[in-house]
């Protein structure tokens, strides 16, 4: 009796293990978290609005923001949907959103170990203050390293700017923008992207 309860439990730990799921949506014309680090056998959800979809391209087709789609690669119909593990081999999957490709609507699955580009840097969650605000930011977030990447995009997913993180608090000049909605992502597995209202 013991050892088949020890097999139930193990037989629900894998199936579990093996469905785990990871979402991906669209935060306007970005996909966050842009780069997203997954085990082998894990699952991928995109939830995307009605005119974003996800479609895997070459690592050259993705560094020009192209939308060639790559031959056996996967695709996610426009509204979104789900990237199995057969799909997802090891290594680093590029994609993109085809119609704003052009406009720089990429992302990365990294399965198991990255390969192609420097290995994701931790970082548990991100925070702005003052928001809204009318001349300068400050990015907090815990375990950031120094030199972690970030990035700014108008309500369009238009990149306005990008920099580096100094460590665990940033501050960024936005004196420049226009007075609109802004979104901020910290490059790292389990950021989110932040809404700023510039003043």
């Amino acid at each position: 009796m013991k050892r088949l309860s020890l097999f139930a439990i193990l037989l629900v730990y894998s199936l579990t293990v093996v469905n785990a799921k990871n979402e991906i949506i669209n935060v306007g014309f970005t996909f966050s978290p842009s780069t997203l680090t997954i085990a082998p056998g894990e699952n991928v959800t995109f939830t995307l609005e009605a005119m974003h979809n996800a479609v895997e391209v070459s690592k050259a087709t993705w560094d020009a923001n192209g939308a060639t789609p790559l031959p056996g690669g996967f695709s996610v119909a426009f509204g979104g949907g789900e990237v199995l593990p057969p799909q997802l081999a090891n290594g680093t999957h590029w994609y993109v959103c085809t119609p704003h490709a052009s406009g720089g609507m990429k992302g990365i699955i990294i399965v198991g170990t990255p390969t192609g580009i420097e290995k994701t840097r931790g970082l548990i969650d991100i925070s702005v203050f003052p928001n809204p605000a009318n001349d300068l930011i400050t990015v907090k977030g815990g375990k950031i390293l120094p030199g972690t990447k970030y990035f700014v995009t108008d309500q369009f997913g238009r990149q306005v700017l990008t920099g580096m993180l100094d460590g665990e608090t940033t501050s960024i000049n936005i004196s420049r923008f226009n007075k609109g909605i802004y979104y901020i992502q910290a490059e790292g597995v389990k950021s989110r992207s932040i809404k700023v209202i510039k003043n």
